[in-house]
Parts: C-alpha cells; sequence; structure tokens
C-alpha cells in the first residue's frame, strides 16, 4: 500500500473515531445517564485490514492507534533503533516509515 494511500485511510479512521466520541458527547448530553454506543466492530476490521495491507508485522497501527492517543503521546523517545538512535512516530508519515522499515 502507497504511503499516501495509507495517510488517507488512517486520516479517514481517525475522523470516524472522533465522530463517534462527539456522537457519545451528544447522547449523554440529551440523557446523562447514556453511557455509550461503539462501532468497535468496524475499527477493528478496518485496523486488521491496514495491518495486512501494509504488513505491519509488530502492531504498530494499533500501537500508535490505542497506546499513543494517535500519536499525541509519542515523545522524542518513545521508540529506538538497535542503536539506540530515536525513531520518530509522531505523525501518520512517521508511523508509515516505521511499519515499512525505513528509518
Amino acid at each position: 500500500m502507497p504511503k499516501e494511500q495509507f495517510i488517507k485511510l488512517m486520516q479517514e479512521l481517525i475522523a470516524i473515531r472522533k465522530d463517534e466520541e462527539n456522537l457519545n458527547k451528544a447522547f449523554k448530553k440529551f440523557n446523562p445517564d447514556f453511557n455509550y454506543i461503539s462501532f468497535g466492530r468496524y475499527e477493528t476490521l478496518v485496523v486488521k485490514a491496514l495491518k495486512a495491507a501494509t504488513n505491519d508485522k509488530y502492531g504498530d497501527i494499533s500501537y500508535w492507534i490505542y497506546d499513543l492517543e494517535e500519536g499525541k503521546e509519542a515523545k522524542k523517545d518513545t521508540l529506538k533503533s538497535k542503536e539506540g538512535k530515536n525513531i520518530p512516530i509522531k505523525t501518520l508519515s512517521n508511523l508509515y516509515d516505521v511499519i515499512k522499515g525505513g528509518y
């Protein structure tokens, strides 16, 4: 999968996640007892498809989305090479490079 296509699909996934969050906020506003609605099955399917399409052997996509909160929690030393060099993983472009070993 080309980098541009990967970035576009990931941006769409992030937008859908944000829309889901906004929908839950709106329902909660109308009914404070409302818990949440989740489209997790679809999200899981998309992440699995992207993982397969990019040959993401180490689960970097899931790590970036969930552990690094879509890159927001990535720090300078979040990832290091075997030589101890910092590897950027803050952006979708960085994530693609990590998956493809282009660092």
